[in-house]
Order: C-alpha cells, then sequence, then structure tokens
C-alpha cells in the first residue's frame, strides 16, 4: 500500500498548528494537518479580549471556537488537508519522517512542524487505569436547569426529572436516576448544534461527551471508517466531530389495556367499562382494549387530527379525504363499538365520537390540547409492525409528500422527539427544524382560520431514508426514482445514530447547573448525544479522595461534601492555585481532611477501588488511606513522549526551541504551548505558528538548493 507523501505534516490544530499550516500552503508547500480536535485550548475562552484587532465592541467580536473556526476555514481554503487522529511513532525516513498513528495508518513528509498543546493529565500510578469507571474518575458538571435530556421517552428539562424516573442511557436502554445534585456555576456554557437534530444542547464546557471521528476510504469502493468512541470534553469538542445518539434496543409488546386499571375511575360490569354516573343515553366500552396494529393507526390518526370538546372526542380531515374517514370510523367502532357521527362543513370532514370513557381514555394516553400531544412510555418500546402503523396515522393526518421529501408536523415538542426515536427504531433519519411562535403567520387550511399559538415542529424525512419512509406510510416519492446520488451527512451504526456536529458556540452563565447518577449505565442523553453522568452521588455516604491543588480540585471537594462521609483533599505542596473564597469553604468543612505534601502513589481494589498509598513528598513515610473512589483532578500535561530521542525537552517537558522554531533536528519544528515559550496565550501561538511555517519554507528551499522549487511526489 503506497503512503500518502506530503511536503510538510502539521500535528496539531490549535491557534499554532492552523495558523503554520496557512504559511506553508501560501508558500505552495502540499500541507497534511493531523489532529484529535480543532481549536486547542482556545476553544474553552467565552470571550477573545486580547487578540489584536478584537474587543467587545468591535463588530463581529468572536468568542474562541469562533475564532478557531475562522482559523481552520481559512487553512483549508489555501490548500490544507486535515485528519482526525492520533500519532503513536515517529521514525526518520530517507527522505523526511513517517507518522504512524494508533489506528496503524501512516504517512510520510519532509519537514514535520509540532503544534499540539495540552491534554488531560493522569496521575500515571499503578491501579489508576485499572479502576477508571470503578472508582477513579473525574467530576463532570454539568447542564443549566432548562436543558432537555430524554426522560421516560420524551423530552424533559433536567430540573424536572427526579429519582422516581428513568433516563435514557448510552446503551439503548432505560435506567433509573439514583440522584439528583446541583451547584452553582459560573463559566462557559459550550452550545453544540449536529446535524438533522437542530436544536441545540448547551453543557458546561468541561462535561464529556461521547464522540467519533472519521476516516475515508475512496478506492473501488467508497468506505467509511470511525475511530472508537471515547469521551471528550464539550469544550474541545469542534465542527464536524461526530457525537452518539442511541437508538431504544429495548423490545416490550404490550397485547391489551383495560380501561378500568388505565383510568381508575370507571366501573366494571361483564366486562364493560362504565362511568360511576352513567347518563341514559351513555355506551359502554368493552374493558378489554386489544393493542393491535388497528388501534395504533387510530392512535396515530388522533394525535395528528384530534381533540376532546366538552361532548366528545373530534378528528378533522379534508372532505377529499375519504378513505382516511372511513377508516378512522371503522376503527372506532371495530375497537369500541362506537359508531362516529361524520359531519361535512365547507370543505372539512369533522369526525365525532360521543363518549365519555374515549374522551378520557385518550386524554390520559396521548393528550388533550395539539401541544401536549404524546405517547405512552411503553409505546416507544413496542415492535416494529405496531410502530408502523402508528407512523401511518400520524402521517395521513399531519403528513405531505414534498418536492425533494416526507414532512410532518406537529405543535408539540415532546411528541416531535418520541417520533424522532420512533422512526429511528424503524432505521428511519429523520431532520427536526423548528418554526418559532414568532416566525409563524395566520393561514387558512382547508377553509379554516389557523392562528398559531405555539411552536411549529416539522419532522422531515428525505435522502437516504425516502425508500423506508415510502415503504412504512405506503407512499411511494417520486424523488427515489428520478435521483442519480444520495448524500449521506449522517450514519446508522452498531446501534447508534452518528451525527456530525454543525456549529459550536460558546457563551457565559453564571447559576445553578444540574447532573445526575444513574443506575448501571453511567450515561444519559442531553436531548440530541450520549453525555456522561456524575460521578459524585456515587459516593454518597463513602470515603473518597481528591488530588490537585487547583480550582477544578478544592471546588470537586466541596461538592462531594454533599455525599461522601469523609473527602480526603490530597495535594503534593502545603499551598494552593485555588481561589481563596473556594478553598475558605473547603477549609470550613468538617467532612474534608486536608493531606499535604503527599503525592498519591498506588490504587488498590478488587472489583472497585478500596485502598490508596499516599507517600510523603519531604519525608518518604507512606500512609494507606481507606477509599471508595479517587477523583483526579489536576489539570493538563504536555505529551510529548511521542517525540523523545527527536528533540529537547525542559523540566516542564516543553519541547525545547530557538527563535525560528528549530528544535535541533533538522526538518523538525515546533510552535505553541508545547514549547518553552514563557507565554501561552493565543496570540503568542499564532505568531509562532507562522515562524515555524516560514523556517519550514526555508529549510525545504535549503534542501532543494534553489528558491521556489518544490518536490514533485507524482
Amino acid at each position: 500500500m503506497t503512503i500518502p507523501q506530503y511536503d510538510v505534516i502539521v500535528i496539531g490544530a490549535g491557534a499554532a498548528g492552523l495558523t503554520s499550516a496557512i504559511y506553508t500552503c501560501r508558500k505552495k508547500l502540499k500541507t497534511l494537518i493531523i489532529t484529535v480536535d480543532v481549536g486547542g485550548q482556545t476553544l474553552l475562552t467565552n470571550h477573545i479580549e486580547n487578540y489584536p484587532g478584537f474587543y467587545e465592541h468591535t463588530p463581529g467580536y468572536p468568542s474562541g471556537p469562533k475564532l478557531m473556526q475562522t482559523f481552520e476555514e481559512q487553512a483549508k481554503l489555501f490548500g490544507a488537508e486535515m485528519i482526525f487522529g492520533k500519532a503513536n511513532k515517529l521514525e526518520k525516513t530517507e527522505k523526511g519522517f513517517r507518522i504512524t498513528l494508533t489506528n496503524g495508518e501512516q504517512y510520510e513528509c519532509r519537514a514535520l512542524i509540532l503544534t499540539y498543546g495540552k491534554v488531560p493529565r493522569s496521575l500515571g500510578i499503578p491501579g489508576e487505569d485499572k479502576f477508571i469507571g470503578r472508582g477513579v474518575s473525574t467530576c463532570a458538571t454539568c447542564l443549566p436547569p432548562s436543558e432537555l435530556i430524554i426522560a421516560n421517552s420524551s423530552a424533559r428539562s433536567i430540573e424536572s426529572v427526579t429519582t422516581n424516573d428513568r433516563v435514557l442511557t448510552g446503551d439503548g436502554t432505560f435506567q433509573n436516576v439514583i440522584e439528583k445534585m446541583e451547584r452553582e456555576f459560573d463559566g462557559n456554557l459550550i452550545e453544540i448544534k449536529t446535524r438533522f437534530f437542530t436544536e441545540p444542547v448547551s453543557i458546561t464546557d468541561n462535561h464529556p461527551v461521547l464522540r467519533v471521528t472519521m476516516k475515508k476510504y475512496i478506492g473501488a469502493n467508497y468506505h467509511i471508517d470511525f475511530s472508537e468512541p471515547e469521551w471528550v470534553p464539550a469544550g474541545m469538542l469542534r465542527k464536524d466531530d461526530i457525537v452518539l445518539y442511541p437508538i431504544i434496543k429495548e423490545i416490550f409488546d404490550k397485547d391489551h389495556i383495560l380501561i378500568s386499571e388505565t383510568l381508575g375511575n370507571v366501573l366494571v360490569e361483564n366486562g364493560f367499562a362504565r362511568n360511576k354516573h352513567e347518563t341514559f343515553s351513555a355506551v359502554r366500552l368493552p374493558n378489554k382494549i386489544k393493542m393491535d396494529e388497528d388501534f395504533m393507526r387510530l392512535a396515530g390518526y388522533y394525535l395528528a387530527e384530534g381533540c376532546i370538546t366538552s361532548r366528545g372526542v373530534n378528528l378533522y380531515f379534508n372532505k377529499k379525504e375519504d378513505t382516511y374517514i372511513k377508516d378512522v370510523s371503522n376503527l372506532f367502532e371495530n375497537i369500541f363499538g362506537v359508531k362516529p357521527t361524520v359531519k361535512i362543513e365547507g370543505n372539512v370532514c369533522r369526525i365525532m365520537v360521543f363518549s365519555k370513557i374515549i374522551c378520557d381514555l385518550f386524554e390520559m394516553l396521548f393528550g388533550k390540547y395539539s401541544y401536549n400531544k404524546k405517547v405512552p412510555h411503553w409505546f416507544m418500546m413496542l415492535p416494529a409492525e405496531k410502530q408502523t402503523e402508528l407512523v401511518k396515522g400520524i402521517w395521513r393526518g399531519d403528513g405531505c409528500k414534498r418536492n425533494k421529501d416526507f414532512c410532518i408536523v406537529t405543535n408539540s415538542r415532546q411528541l416531535t422527539y418520541q417520533m424522532r426515536d420512533i422512526l429511528l427504531r424503524l432505521g428511519i433519519l429523520p431532520s427536526i427544524n423548528v418554526r418559532k411562535l414568532e416566525q409563524l403567520k395566520s393561514t387558512i387550511i382547508d377553509g379554516r382560520v389557523i392562528n398559531f399559538k405555539h411552536n411549529k415542529y416539522h419532522i422531515i424525512v428525505g435522502g437516504p431514508s425516502l425508500e423506508k419512509m415510502s415503504a412504512v406510510i405506503d407512499v411511494q416519492h417520486e424523488k427515489i426514482k428520478l435521483r442519480k446520488h444520495i448524500c449521506r451527512h449522517a450514519f446508522f451504526k452498531d446501534g447508534f445514530v452518528l451525527l456530525p456536529i454543525r456549529e459550536i458556540k460558546s457563551r457565559h452563565f453564571k447559576g445553578i447547573v444540574q447532573n445526575m447518577a444513574i443506575d448501571k449505565n453511567n450515561t444519559y442523553v442531553a436531548k440530541n448525544f450520549i453525555v456522561h453522568n456524575c460521578d459524585a452521588p456515587l459516593m454518597r455516604n463513602k470515603t473518597v479522595g481528591v488530588v490537585g491543588g487547583g480550582n477544578s480540585a478544592v471546588e470537586a471537594a466541596e461538592l462531594l461534601t454533599k455525599f461522601a462521609n469523609k473527602v480526603y483533599l490530597i495535594h503534593r505542596r502545603d499551598s494552593f492555585r485555588a481561589d481563596e473564597i473556594t478553598l475558605d469553604k473547603v477549609k470550613s468543612n468538617p467532612k474534608v481532611e486536608f493531606v499535604l505534601n503527599s503525592a498519591l502513589t498506588e490504587i488498590k481494589g478488587d472489583k472497585f477501588v478500596k485502598t490508596a498509598v499516599v507517600q510523603n513528598v519531604n519525608n518518604k513515610d507512606t500512609r494507606e488511606l481507606e477509599l471508595n473512589g479517587v477523583f483526579v483532578e489536576i489539570g493538563y500535561i504536555i505529551e510529548t513522549s511521542f517525540v523523545k530521542g527527536f528533540v529537547k525537552l525542559n523540566e516542564a517537558n516543553e519541547i525545547i526551541v530557538n527563535s525560528h522554531c528549530e528544535t535541533g533536528y533538522p526538518g523538525i519544528f515546533a510552535a505553541g504551548d508545547l514549547t518553552d515559550v514563557p507565554f501561552k496565550q493565543t496570540v503568542i501561538s499564532a505568531g509562532h505558528g507562522a515562524t515555524a511555517g516560514l523556517s519550514t519554507y526555508n529549510y525545504l528551499m535549503k534542501l532543494e538548493g534553489k528558491a521556489g522549487a518544490k518536490v514533485d511526489w507524482g
């Protein structure tokens, strides 16, 4: 297999890496960027106030992610190629260097620019890796109270969720909420908008999100492969990263329901349900209602076109929709033994069912008004053939066929997300568009004046899902035969939908944020993708250790005191970098014991953490602490093991460079936060990147012996 060849490979895509690529590309050098993310530490900056040319009152005043996005776009504009992966091995070759990634892919270049910055710091001690997820963790925070999560099969605000609820988790199952927690937060929220599911999710910048990256192979057969899923802080995500949404995998069939059990306010005589206070004209209904495909389709009709009045259940159709009118009438008669009244008013056909019990049953199961329509939780887990009929009924009432797709419209946000999850189970990927109330104007449909009081949600199915949707609703779309190719912007894989990130924004937030601990599966779904749960509540009535001396460590210790009986705050010095106001709170808390001038040297246990060995850094004495969990809050490090043996490092593990960004090894240059530059700022990294790019060009020109020359790899 031929190894791809480049003039320059840049490792890292922060301010230094993207700037160096801009300069090498402008010099017509074939440049590849290899990175695990785009933007680096600048992504964590809400407002860029010290980058020349930008200040608070400047038009277009950017956030950190926005500034990095413009860097990326500019680098690509000049021809930089980019792949996502982690460099694992560096080798010298006859013409330059060979880089091997962790997935085994290889690339070669004549010159190398190192610009990758910080990575999360680990303790690097025995037992740390062994007990990750089994007592060793970081404390994830959190979501603003109004953010939606998938709980009891519907999108609900995290503040409304209780320990009586079950939430959708990363493996496609619903699990119990063990504990809720909240805390004061003053920092950056990251707003993440994905393809297809377009309502953004807001999350604190350090909250772990499950992502993959995409690799493309183009040969005889077009093939796309993906990296293994990994947890990444939200602030380190970038546009086009791919987040995962789980498809509900639980299947639970229900043969029937009993009206008496569902409502609880009716009497049963000889197998028939009746009102406690029965009128002369009241019709008794079979108490046992079969949950078959016919009932599902009727439920769909009601969800789309039904409403409840003081007299009964009404459904509305165009008078020309004769097939649907007959179907609804027959379904009511066959299921409940009630013959509806059908009335034509202009172009509108009204189907009326006069039954207090049916009114109560439909309101209980499906909601009364258009904006609160929903299906019961168990509907979400019914077999595919039943869910197909539900979708068919909703489509017939609220669906339309457009030029390139099918579209279903509803006022109910809850029903929108339920429909999304049902369609995913049927192998159909819908997109969701929201039309805000302030954008809507009155309209006339079938002679009826429609005044809007709520947002409208459009559930759109097209592209790769057009064929499956056609089969589900029994309507053939003409576009299927006319199109020559299908564009895929998201993917089904291994029980997940893989959704590229379309937009990332950062904003400052001060107030309460919330998180949860989840049983069996330490994840939940923040509306559109999987996030990690909070490990702190899992430490209730237990003993924990927190390692670190900065704000994150001290804040974690304070949070853990709300759950744990005892918290050891372990720090290798006797002074802290944390803010004094936060440190004072912890010092005054009797649950916290400070273990200073000490380092954690080993974590022990069997299935879970049981003890941790601590050594005094001055006298080397050791002690073994009995604890159930270790929270590692020691910040970030500069990872340079990949290039050891090639470049010189200082005591801080930084690469030593001269004023030309030369490392001392011919052909290897370095710029940005991983070097010994004294100040770590976006503007300094960008300047360093420009120097590295120009120095690399000069180096290659000297190799060729003539200015402006360029190697032809062809």
